[in-house]
């Protein structure tokens, strides 16, 4: 007859599992307490029985999404902080060449020239952006297959930090 383990003993077992810095004798030997005894292949069983790793992919999976879309977030609100400072220079310098308030009109010219530049190249990072996200919303909505979706979204978080490093 199979002795019942606690729920909350292979609750712990499978929390330290997924930390993924111990073993299994090691986690077999912290859940051991108040008479219950658990041994390395049970935290085997255990793990390959509800798919322990497989959790832990999808738990790194999710949280590298929730990250990915703060780091989107917070690269689109620089861009859009980008935008309005360029935009300013332009407007200012705009403006100052219909008052003359340079001494040179050269100077007014460079001024409105690094304010369109500016805008011009803020604005090629959204449309790229927007592109991306674009692609991510068609593989969402056409990919029925989860596993292959998590996939994806990996590789594709991938290719973005690398790109980012790259800069």
């Amino acid at each position: 007859m199979p002795k019942y383990i606690p729920d909350n003993v292979k609750l712990e077992a499978m929390k330290l599992f997924l930390r993924g810095d111990l073993t299994a004798k090691e986690i077999a030997e912290q859940v051991s307490v108040d008479g219950v005894v658990v041994k390395p292949p049970t935290i085997y069983a255990w793990a390959k029985k509800e798919k322990w790793a497989e959790q832990k992919s999808v738990a790194i999976a999710e949280k590298k999404q929730e990250i990915a879309e703060s780091e989107a977030q917070r690269f689109a609100r620089l861009q859009a902080e980008q935008l309005d400072s360029y935009t300013s220079i332009a407007n200012k310098a705009t403006r100052e060449i219909t008052e003359l308030h340079f001494d040179r009109a050269l100077d007014a010219a460079r001024a409105v020239d690094i304010g369109v530049k500016g805008q011009r190249e803020v604005l090629q990072g959204m449309i790229n952006l927007q592109f991306v996200q674009d692609v991510l919303n068609i593989l969402v909505e056409e990919i029925d297959n989860q596993d292959t979706l998590q996939k994806i979204a990996i590789k594709l978080k991938t290719l973005v930090q690398n790109s980012e490093d790259i800069k």
